[in-house]
Parts: C-alpha cells; sequence; structure tokens
C-alpha cells in the first residue's frame, strides 16, 4: 500500500545551553509573519544557535515539514552549488533521486511546485550568496525561510527578506555562559576574572564555549590564570584577530595545548578528512586504531572542538576546521601530513568498495586496488538498502576524496575512487555528479597509464552525456572507450561500448543500424561464457524489436532473457522484472492482453519492492492497455489513475505527456488505486 511521503523533520536539535538573545528573540518574533528570515553576523558569533533555538520553538507550527541544509558559504570554494542544494531539498520532499531533473531551471520548477501552499520551514544554514539562497526559496504559500550567513545578503530584502544582526553577547550574557557552564558559585568567587576572560573572548560564543570546557574539566585551575594565558596569546597572535578585536585562534591554542599529545594530533588531522561530516571510521584511518580515535574523539568532544551532530556523527565549526588546516600546515612535516591524508583516502574507498559488492556483485574489476594501509572500522553492509544509502549518505564526502587523490598525484587511488561511485551513479543517476566523476576518472586513469581504466571511464562518460541529452558527445566517448579497450585486447569492453553506441543509435532515430549492431553483440556475447551479457542484450533487442514493428521475433528474445535472469535473481533483481516489463509490451504487440497482464502484474508488484517507482509506473501502464484491450472500462481508469499518481509523485515528466494522451479519450478519472 502506498503511502504519502511523511513531512521531512530535519531541524538540528535545539542547543543545550542558551543564554541572553533577548534582544534577536524580539527581532525574530517581530519578523514572524515574514517569508525569510537573515541572521548574519561573524564567524563565532553564534547564529546557527540562534537559528536552531528558534527554529525549535517555531517548528511545530509547520504542519508540512522542516527542511534543514548546510550551505557551507564560510568560502566561495566550499559553498555548496544551487543546484546541488536543489537536488538535496528535491530528494528531502521525497522525490527519488533518479528522477530529480539535471537541469537548475527544471529543479527549481519542480521544488515551487512541491513546495507552493505547503507550510513548510526551511533553514539555510552558512549560505555565501544572495544567489545561492534565493535558488532554494519556495513557491508561494505560509512558508518561512530562516538564513544563517556572514554575509549581510542585504539583496534578498527584495525577496521579504528581514535582517537582523547577531552580535557577540553583552558581558552579562557572556558571564552567564559561564556560569551555566563552571557553576555559579566558582565564577562568583572569581567574578573579577570571569569577566576579563568573558572580554578577552569578545563576547563570541565560539571562544567562550571553548575556554569553559576546558575549565570544566579542572575545576581546580583558577580562572586567573586562563585570563592570563588568554591575554597574553592576543598579545602574541594579535595578527589573527577577528574584526571584533578578539584572537579566536589564541583561544583554541590554549585549548589544544591542553589536550593529551595524541587528541592533538587527532584535533589537527580533522582537517585532512574530506566530508564535512563523518563517523568513528575516517578519524580511525588517522590514528591507525579505533580505540585511539574513540579516546581522542572524546577528548575533542570535552573540549568543544568537535561535535556530535547526531548518533556517531561528527562535524567541526567551520572556524575550528580553518584553524585545525592551519595547526596541520605549521605542526606536522609535510610528509607526515600526506601519510595520513593517503590513509583516509584509503579508508573511503575500502568502505565504498564494501557498498559496491553488494549493490554490483556481477561488475568486471580486472584491477583490484592494492591497499597500503588496513583500513579500521569500515562499515558492515547487510542489505542492499543499507549499502545504497551509505552511499548517498556519504556521496559529497567520496567526490572530495577522489578530487583529493587526482590533486595529490595518486592516480591510481583517483579512478577507484570514481569507480567505485558506479552503482550509485546507476542506481540514483545524480546526473549533475556523472559527467565530473567520469572525466576525473579518465584524467585519473591517464595519468597512471592504465588505457583498460580509461577505457571504462570513458564508457561510462559516453552514458552520461546520453543521459544528458547530448548524443553526439555520448557517441565520441563510447568510440574512444572501445579503441581503449582494443588497445587491451578486451573484446567484452570492446562490446560493452558498443551496446552502449547501439542505444545512441536506438534514441537517435537509427532503428536499423541499431538493430545490426545489437545482433552483432548478441552472437559475440553468446561466446563470452556469461549469461547475464546475453541477457541484457536480449532485452535491449526484444524491446526496440517490438518498437519497429517486430514483436514476434522480439518474445522469443525476451523469453530467453527471463530464463537467464530468473537464474540471477538472487544477484540482479533489477534486471529480471525488467525484463517482464519488456515481455508485456510485447505480448499487448502480440494482441494478447492476458499474458501481457500476467507478466506486467508480476513486474509492478516486483519493482515496487526494490524501489524502482518509475519502472513500477510502466508496468501499471501496461496493465491499463491489457485492460483496455480486454474491454475492462473501469480497470483501464483505475490503472491510468495509479501510473498517474505515481509519475506525480516522482515530478516524472512523463504524468504530462500521459495525461495529453489520455485527455482525448476521456480515460483519466477513476480513484486512483494504490500505487502498490
Amino acid at each position: 500500500m502506498w503511502h504519502e511521503p511523511e513531512p521531512p523533520r530535519q531541524l538540528p536539535a535545539p542547543p543545550r545551553i542558551f543564554v541572553g538573545r533577548a534582544g534577536e528573540i524580539s527581532a525574530l518574533e517581530a519578523a514572524a509573519a515574514a517569508p525569510l528570515v537573515i541572521l548574519t553576523g561573524p564567524g563565532g558569533v553564534g547564529k546557527t544557535t540562534m537559528a536552531r533555538r528558534w527554529a525549535g520553538d517555531i517548528g511545530p507550527r509547520f504542519s508540512g515539514g522542516q527542511l534543514y541544509l548546510d550551505l557551507q558559504g564560510f568560502s566561495p570554494a566550499t559553498a555548496v552549488d544551487p543546484a546541488e542544494a536543489l537536488a538535496h531539498l528535491l530528494r528531502s520532499l521525497g522525490v527519488p533521486a533518479d528522477q530529480v531533473p539535471e537541469a537548475i531551471g527544471e529543479q527549481s520548477a519542480r521544488y515551487r511546485s512541491l513546495t507552493a501552499g505547503r507550510r513548510l520551514l526551511v533553514l539555510l544554514d552558512n549560505a555565501f550568496s544572495v544567489g545561492q539562497v534565493r535558488a532554494l526559496l519556495p513557491g508561494d504559500g505560509p512558508s518561512q525561510v530562516l538564513v544563517t550567513s556572514r554575509q549581510r545578503l542585504a539583496g534578498l530584502v527584495a525577496d521579504g527578506g528581514v535582517l537582523i544582526e547577531v552580535r557577540p553577547w553583552e558581558l552579562d550574557d557572556a558571564v552567564a555562559m559561564l556560569e551555566r557552564i563552571l557553576g555559579p558559585e566558582r565564577v562568583a568567587r572569581e567574578r573579577a576574572d570571569a569577566m576579563s576572560i568573558a572580554r578577552l573572548c569578545g563576547g563570541l560564543p565560539l571562544a567562550l564555549s571553548v575556554v569553559a570546557a576546558r575549565l570544566a574539566t579542572r575545576p581546580q585551575m583558577p580562572l586567573a590564570r586562563i585570563a592570563a594565558e588568554l591575554g597574553a596569546e592576543a598579545d602574541r597572535l594579535g595578527a589573527l584577530r577577528t574584526s571584533e578585536g578578539v584572537s579566536v585562534f589564541g583561544t583554541l591554542d590554549l585549548s589544544f595545548r591542553g589536550l593529551p599529545a595524541e587528541a592533538r594530533v587527532v584535533g589537527r588531522r580533522l582537517a585532512l578528512i574530506p566530508a564535512r561530516e563523518y563517523g568513528l571510521g575516517p578519524i580511525a584511518a588517522l590514528t591507525g586504531a579505533v580505540e585511539a580515535a574513540e579516546s581522542a574523539v572524546d577528548q575533542l568532544i570535552q573540549a568543544n572542538l568537535l561535535d556530535e551532530v547526531a548518533a556517531d556523527r561528527l562535524r567541526q565549526h567551520d572556524l575550528l576546521w580553518l584553524d585545525a588546516r592551519r595547526r596541520l600546515d605549521a605542526e606536522e612535516p609535510a610528509e607526515d601530513r600526506d601519510r595520513a591524508r593517503h590513509a583516509v583516502l584509503e579508508w573511503y574507498l575500502a568502505a565504498a568498495a564494501g557498498a559496491d559488492q553488494v549493490l554490483t556483485p556481477y561488475r568486471r574489476r580486472p584491477f583490484p586496488y592494492r591497499f597500503t594501509t588496513s583500513p579500521p572500522a569500515l562499515p558492515s553492509f547487510t542489505a542492499r538498502d543499507d549499502a545504497l544509502r551509505w552511499l548517498s549518505d556519504e556521496r559529497r564526502g567520496l567526490i572530495a576524496a577522489g578530487e583529493a587523490a587526482l590533486e595529490y598525484g595518486w592516480n591510481e587511488l583517483a579512478w577507484n575512487l570514481c569507480d567505485v561511485l558506479w552503482p550509485l551513479l546507476l542506481l540514483e543517476k545524480h546526473y549533475r555528479d556523472r559527467v565530473g566523476i567520469e572525466e576525473r576518472g579518465v584524467t585519473a586513469a591517464q595519468r597512471w597509464g592504465n588505457r583498460w581504466a580509461e577505457g571504462d571511464s570513458r564508457k561510462r562518460l559516453g552514458i552520461a552525456h546520453a543521459e544528458a541529452g547530448r548524443p553526439t558527445d555520448a557517441e565520441a566517448e563510447l568510440h574512444r572507450a572501445g579503441d581503449c579497450y582494443r588497445l587491451v585486447d578486451d573484446l567484452l569492453g570492446v562490446l560493452d561500448a558498443e551496446e552502449q553506441i547501439a542505444a545512441v543509435y536506438r534514441d537517435t532515430g537509427r532503428e536499423r543500424e541499431a538493430i545490426a549492431l545489437y545482433g552483432r553483440i548478441l552472437a559475440a556475447n553468446r561466446t563470452s561464457g556469461e549469461p547475464r551479457r546475453v541477457g541484457l542484450t536480449l532485452i535491449r533487442l526484444g524491446a526496440l524489436l517490438t518498437r519497429t514493428g517486430a514483436p514476434a521475433e522480439a518474445v522469443t528474445h525476451l523469453i530467453e532473457a527471463r530464463a537467464v535472469f530468473q537464474k540471477l535473481a538472487a544477484v540482479d533483481p533489477y534486471n529480471r522484472e525488467r525484463v517482464e516489463i519488456a515481455l508485456a509490451g510485447t505480448y499487448l504487440a502480440l494482441d494478447e492482453p492476458d499474458d501481457a497482464a500476467a507478466a506486467a502484474d508480476g513486474a509492478a508488484a516486483g519493482m515496487s519492492r526494490l524501489g524502482s517507482r518509475f519502472e513500477q509506473a510502466q508496468a501499471v501502464e501496461v496493465l491499463a492497455r491489457a485492460a483496455t484491450m480486454r474491454g475492462d472500462e473501469a480497470g483501464c481508469r483505475r490503472y491510468w489513475a495509479r501510473a498517474l499518481a505515481i509519475y506525480d509523485d516522482l515530478g516524472s515528466s512523463r504524468a504530462r505527456t500521459l495525461r495529453a494522451e489520455l485527455s482525448d479519450a476521456d480515460l483519466v478519472g477513476g480513484d486512483g488505486g494504490s500505487p502498490d
């Protein structure tokens, strides 16, 4: 039974400690009816904490759900691309990844359509620019967008935005925060020194929280000692002061010096992790031992130098990340940095390879990567869903890992980090990422000097171009892929490239050329000893023959493909159902509606179990056409409504095309049934 997706509930937890901010809260209350509110202020001033507190207070008012996205706008290089942000929001609203449009205009239109009239709260953290935010504004309706940014983003006032400046704490509020953490008695005994600490930290919550964490772990340490050390650090690092005249880096230096040596090493090496959010595994790769990583993480969390944002998920404030990078460059030799960086990138490869093996066990892997480390604390995947979810969650970190490997000249590692993303791109598409990933794979393979790897990346780059509607580019890359495979005498690789060329022919009106090429490929695949290869070609050729008016020939090929994939159902359940959809369409062309309905009904149920809802809707379309052929008008309407419900939910353009087909025949209607 299909159900409407639950409203998203993505807001981070409200802060545990919150003091002061009466002025900001009053301004937020006054802006309660505004569609857009921007909290602006310098780094470390507490904008995100303020936003989390306010969003937690008002979140229940938004019945349509709450969305959260960190736009990473603390520099132009790190800021999230608006198209990437839109894709994330669309997935959060229930659009399957493989149905997210590639073009930003189509993404924006779909997002506005999904959010129009809906009561949503959207929290956009760390925005960099007006354009970045403007692309993410929802459609007309009662939604509210809450933005935090170091930039003033005054241009958003034209969009109905209200600017609220978040200022450093006043002295009394800063001291009150120290009282909450250290206890009122301790602060009362040394109030003058507490006030001195608050002044030296400039009222910046980040600096104060780090200092307070150190004092909390040393209950006998006089506050006067910390005040004196802060004063000395402020003088020593005056060139690094913020616009408020506060040496945040001096505060962090003091805190790091109070940590055990191993925690200091881990703290600065966190800058080497390519993701902005991560679990224990990458940290263990930096130390080589899980126990050491766990101990260091506990100490860093206690010192407020690392945040635990969810169960087993960790993150650094951007200023802490910048400080870790500064510290790493200053305190570790280049060879030690490179060794640690290589270890963490190998961890990402090993973890992703485990997911890849679960999702696509049938893939050819002629060049297994030779690890130079033994990656610890790798995730284990007991099911396909777990593996795909992990790849999806870690996608940005994996992409960044591949970019870093290529930058540092580790070309074999860089190519493998591109290759291991194939299951994610196959199943969830991620069209905007695909071309960049495969182009990087081509570059890495060329620098590595591995022609087979270059051919494989070029083949996938050709597929990406074809799916993006660039058939000329696709065909050129696929021919280059075939040339690479020929240079290493890989006949199967040549056939793979040619099969994709046949698909380009098919999709650009050259059906005769496609049928001839599929026929040659099928004959060659029969000699390969690999039944899956034969089955895939049979599906493609059978579907094309049906489309071109030769269903009797097509059904022979598809029945053979059915037998192949029934034996391979454990490793490739998707294609087992895919062949049934193709067969169902062929039975329709042969005027055999009962056989068509039987095949389509089973395929619809199977694709539903696999979560492949677009293909499920394709099977339901066949059921509707079969009902028409049998004169079952009620069933026909029910199935058309059911298919349309799925396409609508996916945001597929097929819904619009199908409605245009059906409107003249007055076949749009019915109760809609259940998509499952």
